[in-house]
């Protein structure tokens, strides 16, 4: 299950900070993993968005690989969580229309 926050805050520049992380952090060959994804977005159905397709392919081939270098459990949600923490770190909250209030 994908957490509320990615959901309803993630974005296409998040797809990028996502792919610079995992070359700062874990030395991902950035360029070739792009290459990967572009290939498994143009394989999608048409009414796939880019962002449903780059958690389908994050968590497919990345979350694995993510879980053998970190020796956790294969099932661990180690892809998801580092979105979501991308997220959290470089979202601007988006104002909320109710709680705007007219002052006169």
């Amino acid at each position: 299950m994908i957490p509320q926050a990615i959901t309803d805050h993630f974005d296409l520049m998040h797809i990028d900070i996502v792919f610079r992380e995992l070359h700062d952090r874990f030395g991902f060959n950035k360029k070739e993993w792009e290459k990967k994804f572009k290939s498994f977005l143009s394989q999608q159905p048409r009414n796939t968005s880019e962002l449903d397709a780059f958690i389908k392919f994050g968590n497919r081939f990345i979350n694995p690989v993510l879980n053998e270098i970190l020796c956790r459990n294969a099932l661990h949600a180690t892809f998801s969580q580092m979105v979501l923490y991308i997220v959290e770190k470089n979202s601007v909250p988006k104002p909320k229309a109710a709680s705007r209030v007219s002052r006169q």
